[in-house]
């Protein structure tokens, strides 16, 4: 058996693999985690071969193969098979269910460009053979093209496949089975040809069926994200209202704590009122100027919320540098920074230590966003962003998210760190 073609399947299997799994989130050493199972299928390749040459079966042409080594053929694809499902499952961050999947959405890529090989050998008489360098290496390009550019970067979110069922991954390996099954039937009765028109047309079936799904749950879940950022949007706006009420309430207050004084002759009494209404006078610290009115209403709408929790919250912000920023996007990025701020804040019982500081500026040509506070107990972090550990992660941690939406949006960079008992949210935008 022709050990350039045993290396040759590994190799068609390898390259459509890494256009599939080159978007997904890695575990840590992928690449010697990947080099191991490579190595292992290589082994299991030879020794599957040692055994397929003891039976008498020579070469890759299958017209050659007796019911004696069939069996064993089948034994050869599928230890190739298990080291890639392997390599995929301990390089990157899938179930196992999910890296068979992934295996055979890349099988099926790579049957579509060996299927093109047989017709180019068939059409012309084997004037270009399978294996003819120039047609073999543009299919390997092609497959890999095809992994990564149509598939991948269209439907993984977050650095996932949003695999929703067991049935989806089901399906599709049993209608690859049967595609690949009736591949060795097929070049058995030397009718290959016959078999690589329909075994395109059943591969790429699949392929833009589990696209197409896998689109639609993308889209799926930023329906359900801008569901949730809508929900609380509408929660902030209630606190908002709630928050101009006080003033409201304090405003008319006043007015008659001043016409009191007016007409107040108790020294002792006079002093109680001033006092009151020093600390009444304390909520107008809260509205904030920073050149920017949106911004001004977002950090005088939180601050408000601070005060009626004893949270200080100081900001030295200057808003003209966030006006290329739509609306929508602006207050949805400092609302969701701030609500995580005072939300950690509330947990901590000493009130005395609870603070969030806001800073706003342009150094050197770079627009800077800090949000500092801090917290109590542990954050954990995945992929540079924290994890809720609120139960029904379905209606929460939304928030970070949509916070790294909108600073992709503007070609900006997210750094969240845990220091000292500090979270520190840093944007920075490139002008």
């Amino acid at each position: 058996m022709d050990n350039s073609f045993n290396v040759g399947y590994l190799l068609e299997m390898l390259i459509p693999v890494l256009g599939i799994c080159s978007v997904l989130n890695k575990k840590k050493y992928p690449l010697i985690r990947g080099a191991a199972c490579v190595c292992l299928g290589l082994l299991l390749d030879v020794a599957m071969t040692g055994v397929l040459m003891l039976f008498g079966y020579e070469g890759a042409d299958y017209s050659d193969i007796t019911p004696s080594t069939y069996i064993i053929l089948l034994f050869w694809f599928m230890a190739i098979w298990i080291a890639v499902i392997f390599g995929i499952y301990f390089a990157t961050e899938v179930n196992f269910h999910e890296a068979i999947y992934l295996f055979a959405i890349s099988y099926c890529i790579e049957h579509i460009f060996y299927c093109i090989r047989e017709l180019f050998d068939y059409c012309t008489d084997g004037r270009i053979p399978d294996n003819q360098p120039i047609l073999y290496t543009g299919c390997l390009i092609g497959s890999f093209i095809m992994a990564y550019f149509w598939f991948a970067k269209s439907t993984v979110v977050d650095g996932k496949y949003l695999i929703e069922t067991l049935s989806a991954t089901s399906a599709t390996v049993v209608i690859l089975l049967v595609v690949w099954f009736l591949s060795i039937i097929s070049s058995f009765n030397n009718i290959g040809h016959i078999h690589a028109v329909y075994a395109i047309l059943a591969s790429l079936f699949i392929l833009i069926n589990q696209r197409a799904q896998l689109i639609n749950e993308k889209e799926r879940r930023a329906f359900r994200i801008k569901e949730q950022l809508w929900k609380d949007t509408q929660v902030r706006y209630q606190f908002s209202k709630d928050a101009m009420a006080v003033v409201n309430q304090h405003y008319h207050d006043m007015k008659h704590q001043i016409n009191a004084l007016a007409n107040m002759e108790s020294d002792e009494k006079r002093r109680g009122i001033l006092s009151e209404m020093e600390n009444d006078i304390a909520i107008y610290d809260a509205v904030v100027r920073t050149g920017n009115d949106l911004l001004d209403t977002v950090l005088t709408e939180k601050k408000l919320i601070c005060h009626s929790k004893e949270i200080r919250m100081s900001c030295m912000a200057d808003g003209e540098q966030l006006k290329f920023m739509d609306e929508i996007d602006l207050y949805t990025l400092l609302g969701n920074a701030l609500d995580n701020a005072i939300e950690a804040n509330e947990k901590i019982l000493d009130r005395a230590k609870r603070w969030i500081s806001v800073q706003i500026q342009n150094k050197k040509g770079i627009v800077l966003v800090e949000i500092i506070n801090p917290y109590t107990g542990t954050i954990k972090m995945q992929h540079g962003l924290p994890i809720t550990s609120k139960s029904d992660k379905l209606s929460h941690g939304y928030g970070t998210q949509s916070i790294k939406a909108i600073v992709e949006k503007y070609d900006g960079n997210l750094t969240i760190k845990t220091e000292n008992d500090k979270y520190l949210l840093r944007i920075i935008f490139s002008e």
